[in-house]
């Protein structure tokens, strides 16, 4: 018999979200611009972040008040072989194609199986060191009112120049990547499990306590900060923390070398890119009306 709600939803202590909701007795949301019945949640999209499997093995066997959730492991050639991905990044692979390699394939036949849920919930992992994030590809009405209902405080918005067109949730009528650090072991499975329980809450799927989470910062990336393949960067460097122009930021050949601009930095360290420092963002700070 699989995990039940009452009995198996963890208790852990909550992540980055302190000041950040206030509990209603209806959420302050418009059901009718919302309009989710099903939710499809994506797992394993990269085969070495086995986080998103220990999710859906959750809530496979949750009862639920209404609508449906359907659990889907994306990539499993790559899961198998504890491998990011076969032949070429899933996540870079949309549209896809009918006859392609393997991530393309999946890619094909993923993108048309999702067009008839009306979320997806993208699972990652990621070995930089922050708590969690939800990453974005669109910012609009709908998204705004998902993001009012999920206790994640951190918002990062991909632009199009350096997402483009490939990413999974880019093809959906409505979805999200939650990223979990700071390890892709699986081991904080559960704080995605807490997350996407209120959210779940939130949206009637579930009894419980409704909360609205109000208060988020959002990260709007338009640039990647490259840097030879032997760049060593510097330790103290911090995910969401500013970097200054003039900072040191590493150092390529013992040379010491300093940031170019002022950045904040997503997926530094172990989680960073092949060839990149990190991701570079700007911050702005937004409070929903309640």
């Amino acid at each position: 018999m699989g995990p039940t709600l009452s009995r198996d939803l963890p208790v852990l202590r909550t992540r980055g979200t302190s000041g950040n909701s206030f509990s209603s007795p209806s959420p302050q949301i418009n059901k009718a611009e919302m309009e989710i019945n099903k939710i499809v949640i994506i797992g394993c999209t990269h085969g070495d972040e086995i986080i998103g499997k220990k999710v859906i093995n959750f809530f496979d066997s949750v009862k639920l008040e209404w609508g449906s959730i359907t659990g889907v492991i994306a990539n499993k050639k790559a899961l198998a072989r504890k491998k990011r991905f076969i032949d070429i990044d899933l996540n870079r692979s949309f549209p896809g194609k009918q006859f392609g390699n393997n991530e393309e394939v999946i890619a094909y036949n993923l993108k048309n199986k999702l067009k008839k849920y009306d979320l997806c919930l993208d699972i990652h992992a990621t070995n930089s060191h922050f708590n969690n994030a939800i990453i974005i590809t669109k910012l609009n009405k709908r998204i705004k009112q998902l993001l009012k209902l999920i206790p994640v405080k951190k918002v990062v918005l991909m632009k199009k120049k350096i997402m483009k067109s490939g990413a999974l949730i880019h093809h959906t009528p409505l979805g999200i990547c939650l990223e979990y650090g700071p390890n892709k072991s699986g081991a904080n499975y559960k704080y995605a499990i807490q997350d996407i329980y209120q959210l779940l809450t939130n949206l009637d799927f579930l009894k419980g306590k409704k909360k609205f989470y109000i208060k988020k910062e959002l990260y709007e990336v338009d640039d990647i900060y490259k840097v030879h393949k032997n760049f060593v960067p510097n330790k103290i460097l911090k995910d969401f923390s500013l970097i200054k122009k003039g900072q040191f930021i590493g150092k390529l050949n013992d040379e010491k070398k300093f940031s170019r601009k002022n950045f904040y930095p997503i997926f530094l360290g172990k989680g960073r890119y092949e060839s990149t420092l990190a991701l570079m963002a700007n911050k702005k700070e937004w409070t929903f009306d309640k």
